[in-house]
């Protein structure tokens, strides 16, 4: 046997082929992606804001997390990096689609939309929210800040964080949870969040300024 580092501190056992080389592991099938935090913030968001009817889940790739609280999500996923996503989705008996989100065409608009760590535009997707609904969104791709920058079509209602496994729910009461920081004042406390910025300006697509509030959820609302 010899031994195959697999992270600090660790080692595995890996067997040898009739040569002595170590024989290679065949690649494991990758499956559902289950978030304790998640389900905790989302669970909290049902019993102390809103308990939708139908939810989108678009760019979800193989996390599956919101059917632990919610009864009726669409999953949606073009599988650009996921491949096999939609598959496991319905193995599991949850209701995927396949589909660029821009091509997607609901019976009926939902009233909650998820938008965690999305590969694609906020807009692509909230155009299929009904007026009132609402938006779950982290700010990993700016999403958040897009829509906090877009007051016109959205109303940020208020922040969830997970502190020790209990998931923490802000209004935004005073409408102070919206303000942001100075681009300049992000050049060295947040520089990737001022790259990342800037960048998007070079591109176009103005994002909006990263919050003074961080939080790991976002609750929006679509006007």
């Amino acid at each position: 046997m010899a031994k195959d580092k697999t992270k600090a501190g660790g080692f595995r056992e890996t067997p040898l082929d009739g040569s002595g080389t170590p024989r290679s592991s065949p690649p494991q099938e990758q499956g559902l992606e289950f978030s304790d935090s998640l389900v905790n913030m989302y669970t909290a968001f049902k019993d102390q804001v809103y308990n939708p009817k139908s939810v989108l889940y678009p760019s979800c790739g193989f996390d599956a997390s919101p059917s632990k609280v919610f009864d009726n999500v669409t999953f949606v996923d073009i599988e650009d990096g996921n491949q096999g996503c939609v598959k496991k989705l319905q193995e599991a008996g949850l209701h995927a689609v396949n589909q660029d989100i821009r091509e997607y065409k609901p019976a009926e608009k939902h009233d909650l939309l998820i938008l965690e760590n999305p590969s694609i535009p906020t807009e692509w997707a909230s155009r299929h929210l009904k007026s009132g609904g609402y938006v779950l969104a982290n700010n990993y791709h700016g999403n958040a800040s897009w829509m906090n920058k877009h007051s016109d079509e959205f109303s940020l209602v208020g922040l969830i964080n997970s502190v020790n496994d209990e998931a923490k729910i802000e209004r935004n009461k005073n409408g102070d949870l919206g303000a942001v920081l100075p681009l300049e004042s992000i050049r060295e406390s947040r520089p990737l969040h001022h790259l990342m910025f800037i960048h998007s300006l070079k591109t176009g697509y103005d994002e909006g300024l990263p919050f003074k509030r961080e939080a790991e959820i976002y609750i929006f609302t679509k006007k």
